[in-house]
């Protein structure tokens, strides 16, 4: 199949979050991200920026998202604000993304 270079393209990827839980464990839970692919420049100028614009520019939709009563949380600025204000989500995210740019390990 021939590369088809786009100028701007988004990508549904898989976000693993290791949560800690009592007893020293750690929990893992995911979710479907939407990603932005941007270019190496804009990521550069991105990392420079922090955490927050990166994840701010990058992450343009999820699925799989509930709250406490197992209600599916809609994509919105607010929700995206309070998801991206938990550090471990965050880490995660980027995280993620780093292996969608980088053509990290594939899983079987």
């Amino acid at each position: 199949m021939a590369f088809v270079l786009k100028k701007s393209a988004s990508v549904t990827w898989p976000v693993v979050i290791k949560k800690g839980s009592d007893g020293g464990k750690f929990k893992e839970h995911k979710f479907n991200a939407l990603f932005k692919e941007i270019g190496r420049e804009r990521f550069n100028e991105l990392i420079d920026e922090g955490d927050e614009a990166l994840t701010e520019e990058i992450l343009l939709g999820w699925d799989g998202i509930k709250d406490e009563e197992g209600n599916s949380i809609e994509f919105n600025k607010e929700n995206k604000k309070i998801l991206l204000d938990d550090f471990t989500v965050m880490k995660s995210i980027i995280e993620c993304y780093g292996q969608f740019i980088t053509g990290g390990v594939e899983k079987n």
